[in-house]
This record gives C-alpha cells, sequence and structure tokens, in this order.
C-alpha cells in the first residue's frame, strides 16, 4: 500500500553510511536522508525514491522542500534549543543547536556560517555533530581542547553520529581535514 509523503513534514536528517534513495553524502562518513515526521510513536518515516515517484518528485525537490521545512524550523520552532555558552576569549565559547532530533541536521542550514560567525565574532569556524540532537560550532583555535570535551560528554549518546570536524564557510560546509 502507496501513502502519499506530506511535503510539508519533509526533513533531511544526517545519518551514518550511505542510504537507500534520495540520500546524499555530507562527508566523514555521513549522509542526508530525507524523513517525514510523522505523529506516530516512532515519528519518522524513510522516504524512499518510490515514495518521490509518486509524489512526482525529484530529489533535488525533494531536498530542497525539506531544506526549507529545516530553515523555518530552525526560525521558528520553541522545541530547538540555539544558546551561546561561554564567551570570546574564555575556556569556553561555542554555539550549541541541541534537544531536538533535528538538532544536527542544522549543519545544512544555508546561513549557518553567517548566523554561528555573528553571535560567536569569528570568521574561521568548525562544527561537530557527535550526535543526531546536538550541533557544535566553535572558532577553529579552541578545537583541541573542545573536540576532547566533547568525546567525554558525548560519549554515551543514544543516536551517535561523529566527532569527525566540519569547517564552515559562506553557503558551504565541508570536512574539515587540518
Amino acid at each position: 500500500m502507496n501513502v502519499a509523503v506530506n511535503t510539508s513534514r519533509l526533513f533531511p536528517y544526517l545519518v551514518v553510511g550511505p542510504v537507500e534513495g534520495a540520500s546524499r553524502a555530507v562527508g566523514h562518513c555521513l549522509s542526508v536522508a530525507l524523513f517525514e515526521d510523522l505523529d506516530t510513536e516512532f515519528g519518522l518515516s524513510a522516504v524512499t525514491a518510490d515514495h518521490l515517484d509518486q509524489e512526482k518528485l525529484t530529489a533535488d525537490d525533494a531536498h530542497r522542500i525539506a531544506l526549507e521545512n529545516l530553515v523555518r524550523f530552525a526560525d521558528e520552532s520553541p522545541d530547538l534549543s540555539i544558546q551561546v555558552l561561554g564567551h570570546s576569549g574564555g575556556p569556553v565559547h561555542f554555539l550549541l543547536y541541541s534537544d531536538h532530533p533535528r538538532a544536527s541536521s542544522c549543519l545544512l542550514l544555508p546561513d549557518l556560517y553567517e548566523r554561528a560567525s555573528e553571535v560567536l565574532h569569528e570568521s574561521e569556524l568548525l562544527a561537530c555533530v557527535p550526535q543526531r540532537e546536538s550541533l557544535v560550532i566553535f572558532p577553529r583555535r579552541d578545537r583541541e581542547k573542545l573536540v576532547g570535551k566533547l568525546r567525554a560528554i558525548e560519549a554515551d549518546a543514544r543516536h551517535p553520529l561523529t566527532f569527525e570536524l566540519f569547517a564552515l564557510a559562506p553557503n558551504s560546509v565541508m570536512p574539515f581535514t587540518g
């Protein structure tokens, strides 16, 4: 039985490894997969190529719609926590997106670099998505001290992703290899 996808509930989620369907590689063994948020106990349903065919959507269209939904969610949802911890030059200074299963997906926000550089007052930024419910953005110069702390804090995460880093730039997120 085929069930229509409600495109207003279509969102991108970061997942480990490649997945079938309309997924796209992000780097560091992570992919973006499309899911429909449901009002069920499980809460998510993977969107497959068959679903897209049924809706007459291309993978590009589906990813565009999902990203638009994510932007709206990040701008409007009271369920997503976005906070700056510490202060510039202090022992701790980072931007944290958390407390929601879409938090790590905020790595895909088109204006993430601009948002983060404005509140952190920094231009060289790195990001880490240790688990599905968190995205941590911090100044590049702080990577040594923060990555170790993140590994300790997030070691027992229920939905781990990666401790590898991503470099942020205007309109771009790429695996950090430095």
